[in-house]
């Protein structure tokens, strides 16, 4: 389980917005902000502070956000999910 209570309630508590969608999926399926980076190709802070709320996914990086949710909601199983991200975005780890 990557996420801590603590951030399990501030992405749960953020106001609606893609990333904290992205941010509530990502807690769902226990896909690590660390992973979703790097299938975003942003950073580490600028994740979280999608998941939270803080900002705004930005258009350079709306269209793949919205695909990675969509991953997340089609997929029941984190290695699932993780496998067909890879695959989706053709990242080898």
């Amino acid at each position: 389980m990557p996420y801590s209570e603590k951030i399990r309630e501030v992405v749960n508590n953020a106001p609606e917005s893609l990333g904290t969608d992205l941010g509530r999926w990502a807690v769902l399926r226990d896909i690590s902000m660390k992973q979703i980076s790097q299938i975003t190709g942003a950073s580490r802070q600028t994740v979280y502070n999608w998941f939270t709320g803080a900002t705004d996914v930005t258009s350079a990086y709306q269209e793949r956000v919205a695909k990675v949710i969509e991953v997340l909601r089609q997929t029941s199983q984190t290695d699932d999910a993780w496998r067909i991200l890879c695959t989706t975005f053709d990242l080898r780890l």
